[in-house]
């Protein structure tokens, strides 16, 4: 499965590659320290996951 974790950073769109859901969950939160905006996760299945869900997404995960 794969993640895609997206944001609006300083300098314009933010888009990066993940393999797995606690690596996409890893850069998403990087993403948010350094400021950027709207981060979103996206699973394979096209499912959207917002900061306040991402650790239903590693949940999910592990089951």
């Amino acid at each position: 499965m794969f993640f895609v974790v997206t944001g609006q950073g300083l300098n314009g769109p933010l888009a990066v590659t993940c393999e797995t859901a606690a690596a996409a969950v890893e850069k998403a939160r990087a993403f948010i320290t350094d400021g950027a905006l709207d981060v979103l996760i996206t699973d394979a299945d096209g499912r959207q996951h917002p900061p306040h869900d991402f650790h239903r997404l590693l949940l999910e995960t592990h089951s």
